[in-house]
């Protein structure tokens, strides 16, 4: 029996090897951007403990206006700047949760 190291062609149109996936880490400051009955805590909260598969979050400090976090996402189009991580990041939580943040993003380079 001979061991294979490339990838199944089932569902695929391309074959070769498994690629690994590189994360960037970044830092993100989120701030309430309008009360719209919701606590805010709760709304981090609710970001740092869903599962989402896109980018894995932590609080690092929090109040009731603000949060810092920081994460890791796979390198993508979006990652090239940090404003393009930001914008990316208020949109997947607006499709996904419908949260509403001010986001400051600091990919770590």
């Amino acid at each position: 029996m001979t061991l294979s190291t490339e990838a199944p062609t089932t569902g695929c149109l391309v074959k070769g090897p498994h690629l690994p996936t590189s994360f960037i880490p970044f830092t993100m400051c989120a701030t309430i951007r309008d009360n719209d009955g919701r606590s805010f805590r709760t709304e981090i909260e609710r970001l740092t403990s869903s599962h989402r598969s896109w980018a894995p979050l932590d609080v690092v400090k929090s109040t009731n206006t603000k949060a810092l976090l920081r994460g890791a996402i796979p390198q993508s189009v979006h990652t090239t700047t940090d404003a393009g991580l930001a914008r990316y990041l208020q949109d997947r939580l607006v499709a996904d949760k419908d949260m509403h943040l001010d986001l400051v993003v600091t990919i770590q380079r």
